[in-house]
């Protein structure tokens, strides 16, 4: 097992001054919109409809988010809201195509990254409004060379991806000499590369050596991941388990600010490629072993491999591991490796994780619905943000934590303690008529 010690070394201080700056950064700038609620003089009534990838805790909990606001900004008596949540009978497209035909559809708030390829598919006229989708650009198919974070079309929407620079913090917080981090993924989960190739520019940038793992998924997992995919009108190029992902890096530009903002959006739309696990330009160790899926590795063996070469181990949001956290956990926990997700759902599984509240993202993605409706922003430029730092909650498991000798601060709050007791939508601030 690794030795952890209390002892803050040089390197340490040095990345976790510069994952602070970085998260000071990110948190800069403030919601300066005027949000007015709707007068009981006015009588205009706005006809908005959800279409809803599935029927999950998280997303169910981003469409309440997104209702209170409604009700909050609009007023009750001004909104007539249509639910659809997309099942084993109704496709996203069945109920797009229907919404979009509707000449009374005023806008489209698309929950789910399935639902919002759907919505842009049939229609550039109707204003649509996205949540639950980690990476736009994907779900939008839009160019490299055309993305700033603004569609400049009809769409626009709050990203799911957890803020990337808090993540970096955790690793550093929880890991007492940080010298090596692991990224597990599997080579079909866009998602994960995605947030992954995000992570590493930080910590490049603070000096810290990587290594990607290749873990093969589960029949499971890929039929859980994919049944969100309308193959009809995404074009998604996740087909089978030995597809392998495209590349964020090779063909596309990722632009990580030098301990700048955490709000890259860029995607995964280069030229289709066989995409290998990558290695930092610091990374010591044997590089001459690669440990792959198509070689017949086990999860074990691949992930005992990595444990003998990695301080810490990442673990991205919504990833296709989580089934298969049990056995990740199990030979981190007996090896002494640090485990980082950002992922509720495997949060009481791994050290340490960020908690980001799914209602927050809704209630956002309705203040953009009031812009676009009330105000009459465009969408097209409205930029498309994340969750800020701030609002991230960390999260620590108490079991772990002791078997490494770590004791946590107040900033942290015990996994299950806090997830047995929080109600989404705690901590946001929501906006009401008493308030003006």
């Amino acid at each position: 097992m690794k030795f952890h010690t209390n002892r803050l070394q040089p390197k340490r201080f040095g990345a976790l001054f510069l994952a602070a700056s970085m998260l000071t950064l990110s948190a800069c700038g403030s919601d300066s919109i005027s949000y007015e609620p709707l007068t009981e003089e006015d009588d205009t009534v706005y006809n908005i409809c959800i279409v809803q990838s599935e029927d999950n805790t998280e997303l169910n909990q981003i469409q309440q988010g997104f209702q209170d606001a409604l009700t909050d900004l609009f007023g009750e008596d001004h909104v007539n809201v249509t639910v659809q949540v997309a099942n084993s009978e109704t496709s996203v497209d069945d109920i797009n195509s229907t919404y979009t035909t509707d000449e009374n559809t005023q806008l489209i708030f698309a929950n789910g990254s399935s639902a919002l390829t759907s919505a842009a598919f049939y229609t550039d006229d109707i204003p649509v409004v996205g949540a639950g989708v980690i990476d736009f650009q994907s779900a939008l198919h839009t160019p490299d060379s055309e993305w700033d974070a603004k569609t400049g079309t009809n769409v626009t929407g709050i990203s799911s991806r957890p803020p990337i620079a808090a993540q970096l913090s955790l690793l550093i917080e929880a890991t007492s000499d940080l010298q090596t981090v692991g990224i597990l993924y599997c080579p079909e989960d866009t998602d994960a590369i995605y947030q992954n190739e995000i992570l590493e520019d930080y910590l490049d940038q603070a000096g810290i050596a990587w290594r990607e793992y290749e873990i093969p998924s589960t029949e499971a997992a890929i039929t859980e991941h994919e049944t969100s995919i309308d193959t009809e009108t995404s074009g998604s190029t996740i087909s089978g388990d030995k597809v392998v992902a495209n590349s964020a890096k090779e063909g596309s530009e990722i632009d990580v600010e030098s301990i700048g903002e955490s709000n890259v959006l860029f995607g995964l739309n280069s030229t289709n490629s066989a995409r290998s696990a990558k290695i930092s330009a610091n990374w010591t160790q044997d590089i001459n072993d690669p440990v792959s899926y198509d070689l017949g590795s086990t999860t074990e063996e691949i992930v005992n491999y990595a444990a003998s070469q990695s301080s810490a181990f990442f673990i991205s949001a919504n990833s296709y591991l989580d089934d298969q956290i049990d056995t990740i956990a199990s030979i981190a926990n007996a090896t002494g490796t640090t485990t980082v997700s950002a992922d509720t759902t495997i949060a009481s599984k791994t050290l340490v994780s960020l908690y980001i509240d799914p209602y927050n993202e809704g209630y956002s993605a309705g203040k953009l619905a009031y812009r676009i409706l009330v105000n009459g922003d465009d969408p097209g430029s409205i930029k498309i943000t994340g969750t800020n730092a701030d609002d991230a909650t960390k999260l620590y498991q108490d079991t772990i934590a002791e078997q490494f000798g770590l004791t946590f601060g107040k900033s942290f709050s015990e996994v299950d303690d806090f997830l047995n007791t929080y109600v989404p939508g705690t901590n946001t601030e929501r906006i009401s008529s008493e308030e003006e």
